[in-house]
């Protein structure tokens, strides 16, 4: 399980830094997990080049049973739906034209159940994507509705991918409800947003990178079955959102050695955290292109072979688009014994932009990546 969470978080972290890239000061939010398990759907249809393309671009060359891996996480994940508001869509249409053989389809029926599906794009176009997007707004309780605007897809599409998430916080420990204040939140050296500031004293899991001078903060959800995990500079030292050095450093290997357990410590802590929501809508093609996956995008180098006998089949399109709310609701912090008098030991003030990363406890697989710029 280890090579796979290694795989997973440096694909996760490269995703990221694409997006940071392309705009230094936006909110940005994904859900890494969603992308590399409809990957690596798509990689067992995979041969050739393209094979090896995807394998590197998802860091899986040190993975021995790559199905296999899946095939627990996704069952691991799964379970997190009934402990809270987690909605997730990883899905892989495909036109049925393309005759997938019978081979393909029942090899991965056990480790991508339900995430395969065959649809006609070809003559009922617009049925089909109404149909999509019925199904999409089902598997998330109605949050993510008409996901494929009208003009999206056409009669030449061929394979669709699509993921959607939909999170909403249910914290160990409940920030009370009357200590949320409003305060100023430093968006960059010299301004300020108004931000309904979260307020809860507990002992968490705190960490320090000293050479970059960022602290680290675990917060674990409900039942502990994730965590919310958040870097933060010091200070605001760029001139931008006081992230720059720290997401230019920024790698799969660090991070896991970051937010390692043994690299931080119990401590009490005295936390603010904004109230805040974050959406993020992706096409993720030309982000995959520049990690490398270039053939699957192209008609004349694409070896779609171990679905299909038809030549010259591509990836069409990638969408992604997740929600994320940030609030109070957890279970009740009386079990913590005088907790609002404690001697607190160190101060976690997130009134600045900070990163976080929602991670599975069990499977340690990132679902979902962020960064809070502004409110």
């Amino acid at each position: 399980m280890e090579a796979i969470q290694v795989a997973n978080t440096a694909f996760a972290v490269d995703i990221f830094k694409k997006l940071a890239e392309k705009n230094k000061n936006a909110n940005i939010i994904f859900a890494p997990l969603c992308t590399s398990t409809s990957l690596a759907l798509a990689y067992k249809a995979a041969n050739g080049d393209m094979a090896n393309q995807m394998k590197q671009g998802l860091h899986l060359e040190d993975v021995k049973d790559i199905p296999f891996g899946f095939q627990t996480i996704t069952t691991d994940v799964s379970k997190l739906s009934s402990f809270y508001s987690l909605k997730m869509v990883k899905q892989l249409y495909v036109e049925k034209s393309l005759n997938p053989t019978m081979e393909f389809v029942s090899s991965i029926k056990r480790p991508f159940p339900s995430q395969f599906e065959q649809v006609d794009f070809k003559d009922k176009t617009e049925d089909t994507r109404l149909q999509i997007n019925k199904s999409v707004s089902d598997l998330t309780d109605g949050k993510m509705e008409n996901i494929l605007i009208e003009g999206s897809v056409n009669d030449q599409t061929k394979i669709l991918l699509i993921n959607a998430a939909y999170f909403v916080t249910n914290w160990m420990k409940k920030f009370p409800q009357e200590q949320t204040k409003e305060c100023p939140f430093r968006i960059n050296k010299t301004e300020t947003k108004p931000v309904q500031m979260m307020n809860l004293e507990a002992t968490f899991c705190l960490g320090y990178i000293n050479d970059l001078k960022v602290k680290v903060l675990e917060l674990p959800c409900y039942n502990k079955h994730m965590s919310m995990i958040i870097l933060m500079p010091k200070e605001i030292e760029d001139d931008t959102t006081g992230l720059e050095q720290l997401e230019k450093e920024l790698t799969g290997e660090k991070l896991l050695q970051w937010t390692n357990p043994s690299a931080m410590a119990n401590t009490k802590v005295n936390v603010f955290l904004p109230k805040f929501k974050v959406e993020g809508e992706y096409d993720f093609k030309p982000i995959l292109e520049n990690l490398g996956m270039t053939h699957m995008f192209d008609e004349s180098a694409s070896d779609f072979s171990k679905m299909s006998e038809s030549k010259g089949v591509v990836l069409s399109q990638i969408i992604h688009k997740v929600f994320l709310e940030v609030v109070e609701e957890g279970a009740d912090s009386r079990d913590v014994p005088g907790y609002r008098i404690l001697q607190y030991k160190d101060e976690f003030k997130a009134d600045h932009p900070f990163l976080f990363f929602f991670k599975h406890n069990k499977t340690r697989n990132i679902v979902f990546v962020g960064r809070f710029c502004s409110p």
